[in-house]
């Protein structure tokens, strides 16, 4: 996919919703860009395993989304510009998915401005089984705390039933993305950075 019109308002005005099988509720809600790993109303080159963006103009991900018998793709447009949409969703006939196949759910949020010394989550806990692919992070270090680095923020994974303390502890967020002592452009298959 790509937009007429590729600022914030169009990154964050409009809304992408995805519902399976006539449910009510979306599977999928989120601001257009964030979806599509553009972060912070702003576009960029990368690639990743299951997103990319090769030029910085355009929406692509190759995840698959299973349903049984309906799918339903909901962009809404809650800014006040007109924006065209060019879009090709790609769909393949014949699939059989059993009672074991798992729906694509994805879950966004914000929080402006955090708290310091406060942990920052990711994922609220979920039950059921699933499998988490991964996460796209957008952060704008407050002018205000200027002297202090936001990396150090180690990333904990509860699996489980896990209460007190995490299966997995990084050792930062600089960590977590793959970079490790600061950030710098780089985009990798499986993590990347996209800061200037």
């Amino acid at each position: 996919m790509t937009l007429s019109d590729q600022n914030y308002i169009s990154l964050r005005g409009m809304k992408i919703e995805m519902y399976w099988d006539g449910a009510e509720k979306p599977a999928v809600q989120a601001p257009l860009g964030d979806f599509f790993c553009h972060s912070l109303g702003k576009m960029c080159t990368f690639q990743n395993a299951f997103f990319s963006s090769p030029q910085g103009s355009s929406f692509n991900c190759i995840i698959p989304m299973p349903f049984k018998k309906s799918a339903r793709i909901v962009l809404v447009n809650e800014s006040d510009v007109t924006i065209g949409v060019y879009y090709e969703v790609d769909a393949t006939l014949g699939d059989k998915p059993d009672e074991q196949t798992l729906y694509f759910h994805s879950y966004w949020r914000r929080e402006n401005p955090t708290t310091l010394r406060k942990d920052f989550t990711i994922l609220p806990e979920v039950e059921g089984k699933g499998r988490f692919l991964g996460c796209n992070l957008g952060m704008i270090q407050d002018s205000c705390c200027s002297n202090f680095w936001w990396g150090e923020g180690e990333v904990k994974v509860y699996l489980d039933g896990d209460k007190e303390y995490p299966t997995l502890v990084g050792t930062g967020t600089e960590d977590y993305i793959g970079s490790g002592y600061g950030q710098s452009l780089f985009s990798h298959q499986y993590q990347g950075d996209v800061s200037s």
